[in-house]
């Protein structure tokens, strides 16, 4: 379906998506993909950062392809892991002309416009990013990915504020990404082909 790649391959496209579309309204604003501690210091004092924070097993593809192994051990199919990813969009600049929020809006806006990342928007910035991104094949996975807003109360984000980053709260909101599918690198090998039939028993002997 997708290598190990897709991850990463998510976090550019989603930055892509925004860097076309969401900060228009802030003039000079900057599209990041940093660590949140690191806002406000050199040249990220204006922007959008999409960070991702934590990944999930996704509840309705995280057992598809069990079992992926036959009683001798050897590969029955290949296998694949099935992940939701979850992003922190964080909005900063100037709070006295309202950068943060305007920046906000636009987001919400064009995410809300554009809720699936498209198989042309994914290999056109797998196509910007050749060095890094080249290999990918995220572009080929059936279902597409979705994005959608999450819910986070006041005391997550103040531990995630206080706890993980240690910087002081910036404007922000959730987004889940899913699913994505990862198969290993490794080929399965196919059942030998029947060669005997014994009506007797209704058994088949390979």
């Amino acid at each position: 379906m997708s290598n190990h790649l897709a991850i990463a391959t998510v976090t550019a496209t989603l930055k892509t998506l925004v860097s076309r579309y969401a900060i228009e309204a802030v003039p000079s604003a900057h599209v990041s993909t940093a660590n949140p501690r690191t806002l406000g210091t050199s040249t990220l004092i204006r922007g959008v950062n999409i960070y991702l924070y934590m990944a999930t097993p996704n509840a309705t593809l995280r057992n598809q392809h069990v079992p992926t192994r036959r009683p001798d051990g050897t590969l029955l199919s290949v296998p694949r892991v099935a992940v939701d990813l979850h992003y922190l969009f964080t909005f900063y600049g100037d709070e006295e002309q309202f950068e943060p929020q305007l920046l906000l809006g636009s987001v919400a806006a064009t995410l809300n416009r554009v809720p699936i990342l498209t198989p042309s928007f994914i290999r056109e910035t797998i196509n910007s990013h050749p060095t890094l991104l080249g290999g990918s094949n995220l572009d080929k996975q059936e279902p597409h990915i979705t994005v959608v807003p999450t819910r986070l109360d006041a005391e997550t984000l103040s531990k995630m504020w206080s706890v993980l980053y240690q910087v002081p709260y910036n404007l922000s909101v959730a987004y889940e990404c899913g699913p994505v599918l990862i198969d290993s690198d490794v080929v399965a090998r196919p059942n030998p082909p029947v060669t005997q039939v014994v009506p007797s028993t209704g058994t088949t002997r390979s």
